[in-house]
């Protein structure tokens, strides 16, 4: 119980409710992306929703950021919360490859969006995340631009170690055309090409 005349920190309704959402959310570690196994991957190579939007979240970040230190104007904190946003209703509806959306013509992007719906209902910034996630399905801010470089640039390295999905990189290759960013075909090729890979230095130091 709380002093006589000390406010509690939080309300528990709105608590409980912020806990639903992140329960519900747990669920998205356990999604693998179907789009992945549709193209050839076994379920423990294709990774979750919730690994995906992570990694995407991040490299968008550090994308936004590389851009306003080239003088653009880029809201990289917006890009932050895009990323972690822009997948979070297939927690409810499920994940859906993009050839399988594509035969639907747009309606899974309002399926998703719904989904969206039902998961934020509860919390007082579910607007500013509804409206996060239709931007970025709308592909035409810079910040949706970015996120989707990101998004797509995390397929990529996630495909190109899987002898099963090297088709699947004929794909990744075209996506630049969406974003129309002369940097993210640059990162693709030097991802493929093998020319920067990840970070090992602190493993070769000699400890003797």
């Amino acid at each position: 119980h709380s002093s006589p005349g000390k406010k509690k920190e939080v309300n528990t309704a709105d608590l409980k409710k912020i806990l639903k959402v992140f329960l519900t959310l747990q669920w998205a570690k356990e999604l693998p992306r179907q789009g992945f196994i549709a193209l050839g991957f076994k379920r423990n190579e294709a990774d979750s929703v919730a690994a995906h939007s992570f990694v995407t979240a991040l490299l968008a970040y550090f994308l936004a950021k590389q851009l306003q230190k080239e003088g653009i104007k880029i809201d990289a904190e917006k890009v932050l919360k895009m990323g972690l946003f822009h997948d979070i209703g297939e927690t409810i509806v499920g994940d859906v490859g993009t050839f399988v959306k594509g035969m639907a013509g747009g309606v899974f992007k309002n399926i998703e969006e719904e989904g969206v719906k039902a998961l934020v209902e509860g919390l007082d910034s579910k607007e500013e995340i509804i409206e996060l996630v239709e931007e970025y399905n709308g592909r035409k801010s810079l910040e949706a631009r970015v996120v989707k470089a990101a998004d797509n640039l995390d397929a990529l390295a996630q495909a190109k170690g899987v002898p099963g999905a090297q088709d699947a990189l004929k794909y990744f290759k075209r996506v630049y055309h969406i974003t129309k960013f002369d940097w993210h075909k640059a990162a693709v090729d030097l991802i493929l090409n093998r020319e920067v890979e990840p970070a090992r230095e602190w493993q070769r130091k000699d400890k003797c």
